[in-house]
């Protein structure tokens, strides 16, 4: 038999049916998202294939094939979209989406695989903000010579068109889950990235030839390393890379529980909102850009936990934007970011929080001191403790613009210290007794008057919504923490979503890969959805359903001698 002939006969390989249901539930996914029309929109006058013939094909069929194979392959590969489209789904279910008929022969699944892919290039053009050339390896004058004409203007808007584009593939998945979250006080938010791998290899400095996909760059993760016995560094820790990759990050916004989880039922941890950057770049800027687009779709604010790659961004970046969406920060610190880190009208800001100027400096330094194992921790605790006392105290609620008046901890009716500067608080014995030192010059502003007004900018870089360290901000930041590393756990799992491997996606450019990235989160909120409705109920005060819990070994009470 020849290779003509070969290729004319049907494929032998099983293929698993999709049901007309799964079709129509993927159908009015797809509707909701508003994806149909605006790509359909955008491609009216690319309604031909570059040959001139009518696609065989049609951008809502696409949508739905890669919703599809998402959730019920765990990928979102191209030649499985087509296979699905083509030969998995009824008649009934391709005459719906405008798919032709194909017979399933090798020639003609390439046939059709064509097909989809240019269908895939032509939709992923409509947004995409790079300039550079993809999928082949070039040397720097072929890079070049094939960038693409673009301004930063029209950059910036493809930028937003692309986030744009990935939450509303998103939204649906959080249909239904929105009003559960909301109806959940202990609710809070943690962002952070995740690195996922592209489907090439980093560039050649050897062979001097730019990578395939040219958007992408190298993740480290470094760790120190205890220098070796004889060496001359025994004062200085090595560096170590303990992960490297090539691709992308993740930005992920997800929420979360501010209580210990067996303290209520509490709702699934779900994907909000995402965007990519590539590794390190711009992190606080991507994450507002998460929080933006989630915002808009009905996300609840409140708390917002974040590693310390956000409160080392710049405040105009990602402090101040996330606060102005109605999110309060939580955050931990280095070990150069602790004690005082801002000052506003003579207050001083420690570690997130507004103080007395003349708080014992031991209660200043109490968390740099417990670090450097200068003190215990239950020294540190009861430091902690006592610099509840100098803190400033909220006299009003923000205004529309962010101001917020804090009044001394020695004013007021109920003062919280002692102040010669301020005659009444110095009847209530009990309390501690500051001593301002000596100045030529007047008292600052927090000294001289019952209260000051912070504006938002002043301590923005560091500040956050709960005492560092204290029991509440414990149970807050950590939990949330674990929320999203537990939920990057699970996306990353190969028998889940496979997320940082570039196997469930082999495509390359940044816009690209953010699309169908957006496919692979929404499928997972969707499964996730599913479980968390079939073992609760809708109400939070009904107990859950649970299964009765099964053991295939023997209790010790096997053992138990008869009386």
């Amino acid at each position: 038999m020849n290779a003509t002939a070969a290729a004319e006969q049907p494929l032998g390989d099983e293929l698993v049916p999709v049901s007309d249901a799964e079709v129509d539930r993927a159908r009015a996914y797809i509707a909701d998202t508003g994806l149909v029309e605006f790509f359909t929109t955008a491609l009216a006058d690319r309604r031909h294939s570059p040959a001139g013939r009518p696609r065989t094909i049609t951008v809502e069929a696409l949508l739905v094939g890669l919703l599809l194979t998402a959730v019920t392959d765990r990928t979102v590969l191209l030649t499985g979209v087509n296979l699905l489209l083509h030969h998995r789904i009824s008649a009934r279910a391709r005459r719906l989406l405008g798919v032709g008929e194909r017979r399933l022969t090798a020639d003609s699944v390439e046939a059709s695989y064509a097909v989809v892919r240019r269908l895939f290039r032509a939709m992923i053009a409509v947004f995409d903000d790079s300039p550079n050339p993809k999928n082949r390896k070039l040397t720097k004058e072929e890079f070049a010579a094939r960038l693409s004409p673009m301004t930063l203007g029209k950059q910036a808007e493809r930028r937003r068109l692309r986030d744009w584009v990935g939450h509303r593939v998103l939204a649906p998945s959080l249909a239904g889950m929105l009003e559960a979250l909301r109806d959940y006080p202990a609710t809070g938010s943690c962002v952070d990235a995740t690195p996922i791998k592209t489907n090439a290899r980093k560039p050649s400095r050897k062979a001097g030839t730019t990578s395939a996909d040219p958007d992408a760059g190298v993740y480290l993760r470094t760790a120190a390393e205890k220098p070796k016995p004889g060496t001359n560094n025994k004062n200085k820790a090595n560096k170590k890379v303990v992960k490297e990759l090539f691709g992308y990050e993740a930005t992920l916004l997800v929420n979360g529980s501010t209580r210990p989880v067996d303290d209520r039922i509490t709702p699934p941890v779900l994907v909000g909102g995402y965007t990519l950057e590539r590794p390190g770049h711009r992190p606080g800027a991507a994450a507002v850009d998460a929080l933006t687009h989630a915002v808009a779709s009905g996300w609840p604010v409140g708390l917002l936990a974040g590693d310390r790659a956000y409160n080392n961004s710049e405040a105009d970046s990602f402090q101040l934007p996330a606060r102005a969406l109605g999110f309060q920060l939580l955050f931990d610190y280095r070990d150069d970011q602790l004690g005082i880190q801002a000052e506003h009208a003579g207050a001083i800001q420690v570690e997130g929080r507004w103080h007395c100027p003349h708080m014992p400096t031991g209660l200043i330094d109490a968390t740099r001191d417990v670090r450097q194992q200068r003190v215990d921790e239950g020294t540190w605790r009861h430091r902690l403790a006592a610099r509840r006392a100098y803190e400033l105290r909220p006299k009003t609620q923000p205004d529309e613009e962010g101001h917020q008046r804090m009044l001394c901890p020695a004013a007021g009716q109920t003062p919280t210290v002692r102040c010669p500067l301020k005659r009444p608080s110095m009847r209530f014995t009990a309390k501690p007794t500051v001593t301002p030192a000596a100045s030529p010059v007047e008292p600052p502003a927090v000294c001289a008057q019952q209260s000051v007004t912070i504006p938002p900018e002043a301590g923005a870089k560091h500040g956050q919504a709960l005492p560092f360290e204290s029991p509440e901000w414990s149970r807050a930041y950590r939990t949330l923490r674990n929320g999203v590393e537990g939920t990057n756990g699970y996306l990353k799992d190969p028998t889940n979503t496979n997320l940082e491997s570039a196997d469930t996606r082999r495509v390359r450019g940044i816009a690209a890969v953010h699309f169908l990235v957006g496919f692979q989160l929404a499928a997972s909120n969707l499964r996730k959805h599913a479980h968390w409705r079939h073992t609760h109920p809708t109400s939070p005060a009904t107990p859950p359903r649970r299964r009765p819990r099964r053991r295939t070994t023997r209790p010790l009470t096997d053992w138990a001698q008869p009386n």
